[in-house]
């Protein structure tokens, strides 16, 4: 009978799975080259191993996975809000909420509930030009059509300026030609334009000049109370503004004259055929200025015709006006028309 070995006859046979796992065991070499194949894989990252935590078991309600949620995972269940009170991360209905890095909902954004332009009607085309961001001024808070110092303000029958005695802080005398004894002051913005438009003007061969501009208070006593005392009280409200009425106190209007056209035209609704008086209704709005008071919205307006009365707006305002064909700034406006006074 062979000798056996000792080892050899305690070891069992073994079979060819345990024998691979043997080979693949600390400290064989199989063994080693998988332990540093996984330190690898976790230092990178592309492996990660999960903490095991003792958690409380969860209902099933609260188990429904959430929208913006990893799939596989839930949202614990949470406490339901007091009745009539939302939960503080959900925003209102009208608001928009700004986000955390965690894609929860910060704190809410309350979003505009007004209209753009304040005073204005909520449908007024206006609404529409400044809510799409391409109105003037780009200062917001002269968005307001009772604020004596915007370009967009109304001055009508209805709308007294206020202050009553208004008077602008920004006037200056803008180089062009004058038709009348009086010194021309408008304000600043206005200014710049009213250059422009007379250069442009001129250049087709059209020599406008300005007949009136700024009228303070005071002098819109004077004025007013002479039609008066010519023609009575009604007669007067119909071709000239009481104090604190007149858009020429705002320092944004100016009566203009044909310097080639003779006189006989000046402030007279035959100005209108004058080559001044179809250039600047044709051309006048590219300036931000408007033929404010037109025939045919005299119901509108509370004026028999001016077309020698031009208003600045602003181009984005005039331009947009004969884009929609509106002839009335208070139509612009969404506003009822102011026929009288209060």
């Amino acid at each position: 009978m062979p000798v056996v070995g000792f080892h050899q006859a305690r070891r069992p046979r073994q079979t060819p799975a345990a024998k691979l796992r043997r080979e693949f065991s600390w400290p064989r070499p199989g063994g080693i080259a998988v332990s540093i194949a996984g330190a690898s894989l976790i230092f990178s990252g592309a492996l990660v191993l999960a903490p095991v935590v003792e958690s409380a078991p969860v209902p099933v309600a609260a188990a429904v996975s959430q929208p913006g949620t990893t799939p596989g995972t839930s949202l614990a269940a949470t406490e339901p809000s007091p009745v009539g009170q939302e939960p503080a991360s959900t925003p209102t209905p009208g608001e928009k909420g700004t986000f955390s890095a965690s894609g929860n909902s910060a704190a809410p954004i309350p979003a505009r509930t007004a209209p753009p332009v304040a005073g204005a009607g909520a449908d007024g085309p206006i609404q529409g030009l400044f809510a799409a961001g391409n109105g003037s001024p780009s200062d917001a808070t002269l968005w307001d059509i009772q604020n004596p110092n915007s370009p967009l303000v109304l001055v009508n029958k209805q709308h007294l300026l206020a202050p009553v005695d208004y008077a602008p802080t920004d006037l200056v005398t803008p180089a062009v030609r004058s038709g009348s004894g009086e010194p021309i002051l408008v304000r600043a913005e206005a200014a710049s334009a009213i250059e422009r438009m007379f250069a442009a003007a001129a250049a087709e061969g059209i020599n406008i000049t300005v007949k009136s501009s700024y009228r303070s208070f005071q002098t819109q006593v004077a004025v007013y109370s002479g039609y008066v005392a010519s023609k009575g009280e009604s007669a007067a409200d119909s071709t000239s503004a009481r104090p604190g009425y007149s858009e020429h106190q705002t320092g944004l209007a100016i009566d203009i004259g044909d310097a080639d056209a003779g006189t006989t035209c000046d402030f007279n609704p035959c100005f209108a055929t004058t080559p001044a008086g179809q250039w600047v209704a044709a051309n006048a709005s590219e300036y931000g200025f408007t033929v404010r008071y037109v025939a045919g919205h005299e119901t509108t307006t509370g004026y028999l015709a001016e077309p020698w009365h031009l208003r600045y707006l602003g181009r984005s305002v005039t331009t947009d006006m004969n884009k929609h064909n509106i002839r009335s700034y208070e139509d612009y406006l969404g506003l009822p028309g102011a026929p009288g006074y209060k």
